[in-house]
């Protein structure tokens, strides 16, 4: 019998705000370090969906020890799915425009800073699959992979 194909399920939380000087949307990227993975690049904040857990929970979790944020299931929209085959994973890029709490640095031992770019204006020093899926979301792309 053929062996099946599986996958890791990975939840990420693109923010985004308008920037009111320029008009701009920016989008909230956390740079990643002390990881052993892609240290001192950005990144969007999320994680693993962990055993029972669904994909709306898991980024509420996500978004609680990461960002120290509250988020409801039913304020929480899929914008993108990256099928990351070549690394066994399927991310799910998922928005709020709603959420209670600060944002703020919930693990400082894995992120050095939390920061806002403009979409059109991506750091340098992002992880290539996720400039890619935020370049892909603005285009109105749903589904990718590599």
């Amino acid at each position: 019998m053929e062996e099946r194909y599986s996958s890791k399920l990975v939840t990420d939380l693109m923010l985004t705000r308008k920037n009111t000087k320029n008009g701009e949307t920016e989008v909230l990227l956390a740079l990643r370090k002390n990881t052993g993975y892609r240290d001192g690049e950005y990144e969007l904040p999320g994680g693993h969906v962990d055993a029972g857990e669904d994909l709306m929970h898991a980024m509420i979790r996500e978004a609680k020890e990461e960002l120290t944020i509250d988020i409801k299931p039913e304020d929480l929209k899929i914008v993108h799915i990256l099928h990351h085959y070549n690394g066994d994973r399927i991310n799910f890029i998922l928005t709020t425009d709603k959420y209670e709490g600060t944002l703020a640095i919930g693990e400082k031992d894995q992120c050095e800073k939390l920061e806002w770019f403009s979409v059109n204006n991506l750091p340098t020093n992002i992880i290539p699959k996720i400039k890619k899926s935020i370049e892909e979301i603005n285009e109105g792309i749903f589904y990718s992979s590599l």
